[in-house]
């Protein structure tokens, strides 16, 4: 079963990426917004997993990438 390991949020809040360790034991990642519509208020994916990464480590590098190039903020740890 995939494990969400770590969950991430821009500075603004309207961009998030987990870190998910697969069953295989690789890691990947996904990118989310936050979106409202019609009254409703819901984090949609924008990025699911395309990349398979061996460290956890690797993984984290990468998901702030994304994080930073999905909402465009300096992501500071």
């Amino acid at each position: 079963m995939e494990q969400v390991l770590k969950e991430m949020l821009s500075p603004s809040n309207q961009y998030k990426v987990q870190i998910i360790k697969r069953k295989d034991g690789l890691f990947t990642t996904e990118v989310y917004r936050w979106q409202e519509d019609c009254g409703y208020e819901y984090w949609s994916s924008m990025k699911k997993g395309l990349s398979l990464i061996e460290t956890e480590e690797g993984a984290m590098r990468l998901a702030i990438e994304h994080l930073e190039e999905y909402s465009g903020e300096i992501i500071n740890l």
